[in-house]
């Protein structure tokens, strides 16, 4: 199947998303924070992992995997269709609750304001922020890196409108039913390292357990 045929119609699906995504709080309490991420090889084969943790002592309440599969193919700006499904099925696995999740992609700092982070989040109808290592439209990057102090939250703004900020070597974003302040706060009370907690951890669970199941089948 020839996926790029697709692309105006998955653009015009994720433009449509997008008038859904609320950038204000929209919670009673802030806990827990989840965190959700993918590991996969070159044949599609994944591992979905979610954690949850209590937002102080970041403590590990609870961990998750899923054995899946990708059927669309990596494109930059539609990772949100790729890893959508395999996230929200995971996070369905959980028997904890969390207040707010994190997650592994663009919120609304997205070409079509709707990444990864606003896809689980509209969808799943939860508090989404976004976090990535890079952007997807390359314009900003030398900005924000060449002016940016670790502590600092550079703020990054498209036609006028602030979409998210680059903070400790991050781009953070709003996904879904929180305000960028409250998301850049979290991140901070969460990142003991470069990466926040509920993303690194369920990278780290992600990664070892897809290594651990290509050791099984040799």
């Amino acid at each position: 199947m020839c996926f790029g045929n697709l692309t105006p119609q998955l653009a015009s699906i994720q433009y449509s998303l997008a008038d859904k995504v609320t950038e204000s709080d929209d919670f009673r309490r802030l806990e827990r924070v989840g965190g959700v991420d993918i590991s996969f090889s070159v044949d599609n084969k994944a591992v979905a992992a979610a954690v949850v943790l209590e937002l102080k002592g970041l403590e590990v309440i609870e961990t998750k995997t899923l054995e899946t599969e990708l059927f669309f193919p990596y494109i930059p700006g539609f990772l949100g269709i790729r890893e959508v499904e395999p996230s929200l099925s995971v996070l369905n696995t959980l028997k904890h609750d969390f207040d707010v999740l994190m997650v592994n992609g663009h919120g609304i700092m997205h070409p079509r304001g709707f990444g990864l982070a606003s896809h689980v989040g509209v969808l799943r109808d939860c508090p989404t922020i976004g976090v990535a290592k890079r952007l997807i439209d390359e314009r900003y990057i030398n900005v924000a890196t060449q002016r940016h102090h670790a502590e600092d939250q550079f703020l990054i703004s498209k036609n006028g409108c602030v979409i998210g900020a680059f903070f400790r070597g991050k781009y953070v974003s709003v996904g879904h039913r929180i305000s960028l302040k409250t998301a850049l706060n979290v991140v901070e009370r969460t990142s003991i390292f470069k990466t926040p907690e509920p993303i690194r951890q369920a990278h780290l669970l992600a990664t070892e357990t897809f290594k651990n199941i290509l050791e099984e089948r040799g």
